[in-house]
Parts: structure tokens; sequence; C-alpha cells
């Protein structure tokens, strides 16, 4: 008795197909599958004749270029499933961002059908990515006020360039970078430079604004506090010499030692 090994002819069946008679997709009946073929990967040869017109041809389908995938994006402590479709040839990386979602999403693990966690593969290879809503880069802030320093962050696009003197805006005031911690040292020559995502922290002084002389720096007052400062005579001003008084000529003494001569000097 000879048992017969060769694999089971797969199921005749219906498809729709490119018709090259009609010119469109139309509904087949599959007459013939090539053994060579596998089904269950997407990729099928064959024959099969057109319901529509009856034109009988040869056919040949592939997998589909793009496949979906599950994606559990994180919320702090929630998170939230949802799909994706991707190019099956599309490359997934840990750290790196998902081709297509806007805000784009970055990638914190990738599961393969067999439950095992791979650093990077094809989008074809993956049954879950877990991610994240890619906000930019949080840069840490310390903002230097005299003895004491106030902590804050700033959250910034990926790429963004730091640079020690450069100006930056800090809860929506202006500061001048100072400082920046990056590569476990802190740089503080002017001109030192990092992309915001190298950046362990940032130091910053505000800058004074309006600049002095300013009318913004006092307080404005309409009319005097008081009823004496308004009559009274205008203070001196520190860089100005003061009002010129005119003095008389010296008073003429009589050679008596009698009173002083109050009439004016004869001409």
């Amino acid at each position: 008795m000879t048992t017969d090994r060769r694999p089971a002819a797969p199921t005749l069946g219906s498809a729709s197909l490119l018709c090259e008679n009609c010119g469109r997709t139309t509904p087949h009946r599959i007459l013939r599958l090539d053994r060579r073929t596998d089904p269950t990967a997407g990729e099928v040869r064959g024959v099969a004749r057109c319901q529509e017109c009856r034109y009988t041809h040869a056919f040949e389908s592939g997998p589909p270029d793009e496949v979906e995938r599950a994606v559990i994006v994180s919320h702090g402590a929630s998170s939230e499933r949802t799909t994706l479709r991707l190019r099956r040839a599309a490359h997934l990386q840990v750290g790196a961002t998902l081709p297509g979602p806007d805000p784009p999403l970055r990638v914190r693990r990738l599961e393969r059908p067999d439950g095992t966690d791979v650093p990077e593969a094809e989008a074809a290879e993956i049954r879950t990515i877990w991610a994240v809503r890619d906000e930019g880069a949080v840069v840490r802030i310390s903002i230097v006020e005299g003895a004491r320093t106030v902590p804050t962050s700033v959250r910034l696009p990926h790429g963004t360039a730091l640079e020690v003197g450069a100006e930056i805006v800090v809860d929506d005031g202006s500061g001048e970078i100072v400082g920046l911690r990056a590569r476990n040292r802190t740089w503080r020559r002017p001109g030192d430079r990092f992309r915001a995502d190298e950046v362990d922290r940032a130091y910053v002084r505000w800058i004074a604004r309006p600049p002095a002389g300013r009318s913004d720096w006092r307080r404005s007052r309409e009319r005097p506090s008081s009823a004496a400062s308004e009559d009274s005579t205008p203070a001196r001003s520190r860089s100005s010499p003061g009002t010129r008084i005119a003095r008389r000529r010296p008073r003429a003494r009589r050679a008596a030692g009698g009173a002083a001569d109050q009439s004016a000097s004869p001409s």
C-alpha cells in the first residue's frame, strides 16, 4: 500500500481579479492553482475565468504591499489601542518615529508574532507596536536668579539647536543661555552649541525687558501727589548746574563807618 505524500491541491474558489478582456476588476472563477505557490503567504498563481465575459486567462496575485498593525499609544498611566497601515517593507526601530501619523508616534517597543521583542524589524515581521506621541524634546531649565535657582522646562522640536549666549523663551519670558549640560560636562563658553535632544539641562539668566530708560520701569503719575509738591520749585537735575541767580554789586560802605549805601553806584 502506497501513501501519496503530495500536498493537497488548494481548494478551488472565486476571487476578484483584473480581467484583461473587460479591462477592469471582475468576479472570477478559479479553475486551477499552481501547487508551487503558498496561498497562506498571499502568493497565488493559476488560471481563472471571468464570470462576466467568460474569458479564461492566467493570473498571479502577490501579497498586499501594506499590512495593518496594532499600535498601543501610551499617555502617562493610560493607553489607547489603535491600528496603523504600514508598508510591508517599512523599517521600524525602537526610538524612531512611525511613518505617517500626525502628531508623530515614537516607537518604545516592537513585538513579533511569537511574543519576543526586537530592537528593529520590517513592518511585515511585527505584530504589535508600543509607542508614545512625539511632542518634541523636553529640555530641563535652571533659571539663575541671584543666589537662588528656579527649575522649569521647555518643549522644543527635535533637532533644535541651543547655544551658549543665545536667547531662549522660557515661561513667556526671554532669557540668555549661560551654560549647557551635555555629554557629561557643563559648557559655558559663548558659541558652545548642541541639539536639544543632547542637552540634559540649560542654565538661563533673564534678559531685562524693557531696556533701561523706558517709562515702563517706573510708575507714571498724571499729577503731583500733594498740593505742596505741585507749588514747589522743580528739583534740580543731577546733570544740570541749577538755577542761576543774578547777584548785586557789593554794597559801598561810608568812610565814617555808617550804614551801607543802598544806592546804585554812579556810572
